[in-house]
């Protein structure tokens, strides 16, 4: 990989945002949070340059049409597309927000957040700048980067996969293993979590919000009581409570405090799947 400027990418530029409001709110930084949401809403609108590329380095990256001949028809299009988008206020528009990203938070908060597919977002990124002229690749190493991108969009498709709590959920979630919990939820955003958040943020649904929201709380509280009747009494009581308090979230209004209340249930139900499994290794 050559060289790569992360901070000039939109669609890690998109990731690192969407992954700092999540941790804001899981921290209970709502000023921060809100400061960058307000950011996503900003530069990322349907009508700025930013969206359109973010779009196209989404779609490389996450969109697999599910075999070779539509994978090069649709490599072919994104190639064409890519010399479509204004440029120069492309390039402003950047500018400006990484220009208030470092103002209000820093050089070194929003970008220090983990992208799993970090590598294939710098490769859409770096070849939509070759096709654009404004990156210089040598030939094999546009061969090598295009193949890439040619796996990515051949793979199969498949579906994607993005009242207060008291003291008993505290307890309950640290015997289900609060350390390692705070440890994965730094470095990955959950699918569940991604799409709540990209529903709620960049869509502005918020009846598809509700709906998600509500799926996650109904089998939240059906896996924990499953996982609890298999432990002792103690924790079993802590358990019903915990599912009393899960199914109390009013979720007629969609707001910060029901997305942060969510994202903590979807934290405490992949640490419910992560001792299932290793109970069952």
């Amino acid at each position: 990989m050559t060289r790569h400027n992360k901070k000039r990418n939109s669609g890690l530029l998109y990731e690192f945002l969407i992954r700092s409001i999540s941790r804001f709110l899981v921290e209970g930084d709502d000023t921060n949070a809100q400061l960058a949401k307000n950011l996503v809403k900003k530069y990322f609108s349907s009508s700025t340059e930013i969206h359109k590329e973010y779009r196209l380095i989404n779609a490389l990256v996450n969109v697999p049409v599910g075999n070779e001949s539509v994978a090069e028809a649709a490599l072919k299009e994104a190639r064409n597309a890519s010399l479509k988008f204004d440029s120069k206020l492309l390039r402003a528009e950047k500018d400006k927000l990484i220009r208030e990203i470092n103002h209000t938070f820093g050089n070194d908060v929003i970008y220090a957040e983990q992208v799993n597919d970090y590598k294939n977002y710098a490769t859409a990124s770096t070849l939509i700048q070759y096709w654009r002229d404004e990156k210089h690749l040598d030939i094999s190493t546009v061969v090598k980067y295009e193949a890439s991108l040619l796996e990515l969009l051949s793979r199969p498709s498949q579906a994607h996969k993005i009242e207060e709590v008291d003291s008993n959920v505290d307890n309950l979630v640290v015997k289900i293993a609060q350390d390692k919990m705070n440890k994965k939820y730094r470095e990955k955003l959950s699918d569940s979590q991604s799409e709540i958040l990209n529903a709620y943020i960049m869509e502005g649904n918020p009846q598809k919000t509700k709906e998600k929201i509500s799926e996650i709380l109904e089998s939240t509280s059906s896996e924990l009581l499953s996982y609890a009747s298999s432990q002792n009494e103690e924790f079993s009581s802590k358990a019903k409570r915990v599912v009393e308090n899960i199914q109390a979230l009013v979720t007629s209004e969609v707001n910060d405090d029901l997305i942060e209340k969510a994202l903590e249930v979807i934290a405490l139900q992949q640490e419910l799947k992560g001792v299932a499994d290793e109970t069952l290794n």
